[in-house]
């Protein structure tokens, strides 16, 4: 059994899928989301299980792990961002966190996997970037400055109490269930659905450039790097990398959607931009080392998937 905070989150829920296709049963906490797609529906009262869960509540925490007693705990609980004031972000996060460890303490879960992020990576100074380097005590973002800080105190914790720990580092991920449409694929995807040119309004930095990149990871590989990493034990890294693993630049992308939506209005901008941002991506080599991993998904076929589910799925 795992239980998986943040379980009816947009990653939470393709992990309990990998989690079942690897012959585990889960438990899902929820706090206010409710929705279960159709790909767990059938294993509800199964091997899918849901609790309701504060995670600033350590004693619901420890009720679940008495209950269903769990063989390790995929933390994957994040407040959205940008809807807490900073005190009630703080409390909720790193209050959130100790509870959760020590509930695994006392419950004797031997495992823990904790949602960390390629933002950790904000301050060094280029990429590609992997788990070895150096972080600057500088933060140029709260969850750089959060997930930096529950890295070293989470790891503290472990060597201390005894506890597996190990951080995802976890990228830039997309497809079904993502919601949020400031994403430039989702964007290009809306274009070539709907028929109409593509919108750039709201988009962090502005309109995007055809020779800019990014380092996408198709949700699927996402949920199996972390099933993986989840069940290990012992290994040789508190910290894994979970990327795509390679540049994709916003002319690739454009093309992939052009590839189910040959009439799609994609206008980009031409070249780089005036910044000079190239690959951002993070080395996936320690992963495929030490537990196997490497994405099954590339840009083609994960966002052919994505399209083919928000054609039947829709929003």
């Amino acid at each position: 059994m795992i239980l998986i905070t943040g379980g009816l989150g947009f990653i939470g829920l393709h992990s309990a899928r990998a989690f079942l296709d690897a012959g585990e049963s889960v438990v899902l906490t929820r706090y206010r989301s409710s929705r279960l797609p159709d790909f767990l529906q059938d294993e509800l009262g199964k091997r899918v299980f849901i609790e309701p869960v504060d995670m600033n509540s350590p004693y619901l925490i420890m009720d679940v792990i008495r209950k269903h007693k769990p063989t390790a705990i995929a933390d994957l609980f994040v407040p959205r961002r940008g809807t807490l004031p900073p005190g009630e972000d703080y409390r909720v996060k790193m209050d959130g966190f100790l509870h959760l460890l020590e509930a695994a303490r006392l419950g004797d879960v031997p495992r823990i996997s904790h949602a960390s992020s390629l933002s950790v990576y904000g301050s060094v100074p280029a990429g590609p970037y992997d788990e070895s380097l150096p972080l600057p005590m500088t933060s140029r973002s709260e969850t750089e400055a959060f997930k930096k800080a529950e890295e070293i105190l989470g790891n503290y914790y472990a060597s201390e109490t005894g506890i597996d720990v190990v951080f995802l580092r976890i990228g830039n991920v997309y497809g079904p269930l993502y919601s949020r449409e400031n994403r430039t694929n989702a964007r290009m995807i809306r274009a070539g659905m709907n028929g109409t040119p593509a919108t750039w309004d709201g988009i962090p930095g502005g309109p995007p450039y055809a020779e800019d990149q990014d380092d996408p990871l198709y949700i699927k590989d996402c949920a199996r790097a972390i099933q993986m990493l989840t069940m290990a034990r012992n290994l040789p890294s508190h910290a894994y990398n979970i990327s795509g693993g390679r540049a994709v630049s916003y002319g690739e992308l454009a093309e992939a959607v052009k590839g189910v939506y040959p009439n799609a209005q994609i206008d980009l901008l031409p070249g780089t931009p005036p910044r000079g941002h190239t690959y951002v991506g993070m080395d996936i080599s320690r992963i495929k080392q030490d537990v196997g991993w490497e994405p099954q998904y590339n840009i083609d076929r994960g966002i052919g998937e994505w399209i083919d589910w928000l054609q039947t799925h829709p929003e």
